[in-house]
C-alpha cells in the first residue's frame, strides 16, 4: 500500500572506504546526458554510485519514463543507490482518485512529465476532456511497478556515519523529520541552513541561484559549513548541467567534479579577452519582472526593475505575460566570457551579434563571430 504522507526512510550503509564514490542529483530526464556523464568519469562496478533525487520531469518529452526505467535497471546493481527527490514524488501526490483534477491540470500544465510520456505510449489524447478518472485506473494497473520503485527509495542515506545524502537539506541530523517531503523540497538549504555536524551532501536548488556575483553552475564545496550543493540547474537553468561529484574514497576524503550538459559544442577561432564589467548583474531563474529598453537583432536590452541594472539578453528569455501585462525574464547574466583559440565552449543559445555560452561551468556572452564550428565530442 502507497501511503500519501511519506514517512521518511533513512538508510545507514557502512561501505568500503578505499572505493570511489560518486554523487549526482537533477538528472530531470535527460537520460543521454546521464548517460554520457557516467561514461566521461568511467563509472564501473568497483564505484558506488549515488543518484540524490529528481530523477525525471522537466526534461525532453517522451525521455522521463525512458530515464527513470534505465534508472530502476541500473539499481539492480548492488553499488548503485537511487533516491527520492520532490519531483520524483508525482505518482504519490498527483495520481490518488480523489485528485483527479490535480492530476488532469499536471498533464495539462507539465508537458514534459512522466504521466505525458506514459499517455503517449498509451495513444491517450492529452486534453480539458479526457477521462481523467480511466486514465488514473490505467497507470495504477499497468505502471504500477513504476509506484513501487518510488515508494522504495531512500529519502535519506547516512555513510559511514561520515557523510550525509538528502534531495534537499536537513536542519538538525539529530532530529530527522517524520515526513519527507519537507527534506526532500527545501529551497535555499545551503544559504538558510546552519553549519552541519556531519558533511552533507544536497541537490535540488541550483548552485547559479547561490551567486550573486557570477553565473556558474559548478557545485559549491563549503568545507566549514559541512555542506555541498550539486544541482546544476540541468534543464531548469540557461545553460544548466549535470553535476558528478567525486570522492575518491572515504579514507582520502578528496573531492572533485565533472559536468556534462545537452548543449551543442563550438570551437572558438581566437583568443578573446573581455574587460570585467563594473558589476556583475546576475538574474537567477524565475519571474524576474523587466523593462526593454533597446533591441539589437536577437537581443533585447532590459533593465531589471528589482536592481534597476541593465544589461543585454537573448529574445528567447524574455516572455510577455498576458495577465500581468508586464515582460518578464527567465535569467541572464552581464558576464562576457574570455576565451583561448581552440577551447571548446557549449552555446546555449547561438544569435547576433553574441551568443549565449558556458565556459567550465561559467555561463556568459560572446561575439558571436569568434565562435569557430561545431564539434562532435564522441567523434
Amino acid at each position: 500500500m502507497i501511503e500519501l504522507k511519506k514517512k521518511t526512510k533513512i538508510k545507514r550503509l557502512n561501505l568500503d572506504k578505499n572505493r570511489r564514490l560518486i554523487f549526482v542529483s537533477d538528472i530531470h530526464g535527460d537520460l543521454e546526458t546521464f548517460k554520457s556523464g557516467l561514461e566521461k568519469i568511467n563509472f564501473n562496478e568497483n564505484d558506488y554510485l549515488f543518484i540524490i533525487g529528481d530523477i525525471y520531469e522537466k526534461g525532453d518529452f517522451l525521455k522521463n519514463l525512458d530515464t527513470l526505467n534505465y534508472v530502476i535497471e541500473l539499481s539492480k546493481k548492488d553499488n548503485v543507490y537511487p533516491m527520492a527527490g520532490n519531483c520524483d514524488e508525482v505518482f504519490r501526490f498527483i495520481l490518488p482518485e480523489d485528485a483527479a483534477d490535480l492530476t488532469l491540470y499536471y498533464l495539462l500544465k507539465k508537458k514534459n512529465s512522466v504521466l505525458n510520456d506514459i499517455a503517449y505510449h498509451e495513444n491517450i489524447e492529452v486534453n480539458e476532456n479526457m477521462d481523467i478518472k480511466a486514465f488514473i485506473k490505467l497507470v495504477y494497473d499497468k505502471y504500477y511497478y513504476l509506484f513501487e520503485f518510488m515508494d522504495s527509495l531512500d529519502d535519506v542515506i547516512i555513510i559511514n556515519d561520515e557523510i550525509v545524502l538528502v534531495h534537499g537539506g536537513i536542519d538538525d541530523i539529530d532530529n530527522i523529520p517524520e515526513y519527507a517531503l519537507p527534506i526532500l523540497k527545501y529551497d535555499r538549504f545551503y544559504e538558510l541552513s546552519r553549519t552541519q555536524k556531519k558533511l552533507m551532501i544536497v541537490g535540488h536548488y541550483p548552485t547559479r541561484n547561490y551567486r550573486a556575483d557570477v553565473s556558474c553552475v559548478n557545485p559549491i564545496f563549503d568545507f566549514r559549513k559541512r555542506i555541498i550543493s550539486i544541482d546544476g540547474g540541468n534543464h531548469i537553468v540557461k545553460g544548466g548541467q549535470i553535476n558528478f561529484v567525486t570522492l575518491d574514497s572515504l579514507s582520502s576524503m578528496k573531492f572533485s567534479f565533472s559536468f556534462v550538459d545537452h548543449y551543442p559544442k563550438y570551437t572558438m577561432k581566437d583568443d578573446v579577452f573581455y574587460q570585467e564589467p563594473t558589476s556583475y548583474v546576475s538574474i537567477i531563474f524565475g519571474d524576474n519582472e523587466i523593462e526593454i529598453l533597446d533591441v539589437d537583432l536577437d537581443f533585447y536590452y532590459i533593465r531589471h526593475l528589482q536592481t534597476e541594472q541593465e544589461m543585454w539578453v537573448h529574445k528567447s528569455f524574455v516572455y510577455w505575460d498576458e495577465k500581468t501585462r508586464k515582460y518578464y525574464c527567465y535569467d541572464a547574466s552581464n558576464q562576457f566570457i574570455s576565451v583561448h583559440n581552440g577551447d571548446v565552449v557549449s552555446v546555449v543559445k547561438k544569435g547576433k551579434p553574441y551568443s549565449v555560452i558556458k565556459r567550465n561551468g561559467y555561463i556568459g556572452l560572446i561575439e558571436t563571430r569568434y565562435l569557430k564550428n561545431e564539434v562532435d565530442l564522441h567523434d
